[in-house]
């Protein structure tokens, strides 16, 4: 299921080759003078992985994965990508990506219950992540709003800044709790080592919208300046012959707390199905192995799922045929279940 086509009659190489030149000069445009977190003028960034280089050679074939534009549908944006070339950004410097994250990038260490310092260091990979992209979408924002392609532009970068304003705040947040050592902030929503490597690895910052109960986590429509959206975060880490799955969040982020009972009240097997679930729901930074590439191009649920928008199918580009037919959010037992020793067989 295709999301966007290459339209016919045009060359797809053309069209591509535009898409990705427009890409690497909002790249260009948003990249920064100096290195986010300390500040010191730099003259080049670190190539910096939005999962860790170690945990993406695990899945690799040939120093090759899939990427989630194979489940987003965008034709025009390249499915298969080297590991150099997986999920990188370019925001930091060499010394503080070696500083900040060594002790969750380290296999000895993830498979131990994670310390706070090592839930700060992935929070802040996330919230650097977040800022890359969100810097990103606001300098294509201001090409497209050029050639009056938005209707309501000012309410597109009003959000947009909100969310930009947010990123910056966390990045502070969390490398003050690295840099100070700051204990028993961070919540554990749960944590294993599954005894199997899984095909899909996945680190990501997600803003739900509901519980596993359907009870509202976030309005993420609410864009009062005086609300902040409230994360929590999710990790899949292949190793050579284990996984270790681990979701968490910072106790400020009250709104989890129901999350966390309700997790805590079932079995780790119905919890890894629901986390499975909010991947492909909420997010799109996440890698295939390409082991599982037909089962992944034949699951239109998978597709629809990965395609859905707070709920909408399409990325929230809602036709008259939807809102006369309807559309019917794809489920969790829907989906096969990445983080199961049984899904090849289910």
């Amino acid at each position: 299921m295709k999301l966007l086509q290459t339209p016919k009659g045009t060359d797809p190489i053309a069209v591509r080759k535009k898409l990705s030149d427009i890409l690497r000069q909002a790249q260009n445009d948003s990249k920064p003078d100096s290195c986010i977190l300390c500040g010191r003028k730099v003259t080049s960034f670190c190539n910096s992985h939005s999962v860790p280089q170690m945990v993406l050679k695990n899945i690799a074939d040939n120093g090759k994965i899939l990427q989630s534009n194979l489940l987003v549908g965008v034709e025009m944006l390249d499915i298969e990508k080297g590991i150099n070339n997986s999920g990188t950004f370019h925001y930091i410097c060499n010394d503080c990506d070696s500083k900040y994250f060594q002790d969750y990038e380290n296999p000895d260490n993830l498979k131990s219950c994670p310390t706070d310092k090592m839930m700060a260091e992935i929070a802040l990979k996330d919230s650097l992540i977040q800022l890359w992209k969100r810097m990103q979408e606001m300098e294509i924002f201001k090409k497209a709003k050029e050639s009056g392609v938005y209707v309501n532009p000012s309410s597109y970068e009003y959000a947009r800044k909100l969310d930009i304003n947010e990123n910056k705040e966390e990045i502070v947040f969390y490398k003050n709790i690295i840099e100070n050592d700051i204990q028993n902030g961070f919540q554990i929503l749960f944590w294993d080592v599954l005894p199997f490597k899984t095909h899909i690895a996945a680190e990501t910052e997600l803003a739900l919208s509901e519980d596993l109960n359907g009870h509202q986590v976030n309005n993420l429509f609410d864009y009062r300046p005086d609300i902040r959206i409230q994360n929590m975060h999710l990790c899949v880490f292949p190793l050579e012959n284990e996984s270790v799955v681990l979701a968490f969040y910072h106790k400020r982020d009250k709104k989890y707390q129901a999350l966390r009972h309700q997790f805590n009240s079932v079995s780790a097997e119905i919890v890894l199905k629901h986390l499975n679930w909010l991947i492909f729901k909420y997010s799109e930074n996440y890698f295939i192995s390409k082991d599982i590439r037909k089962l992944i191009e034949e699951n239109e649920k998978l597709q629809e799922l990965s395609q859905e928008n707070a709920g909408y199918p399409n990325m929230g580009m809602v036709t008259p045929l939807t809102l006369l037919t309807g559309y019917q959010s794809v489920n969790q037992d829907e989906i096969p279940n990445f983080l199961s020793p049984n899904f090849e067989s289910e």
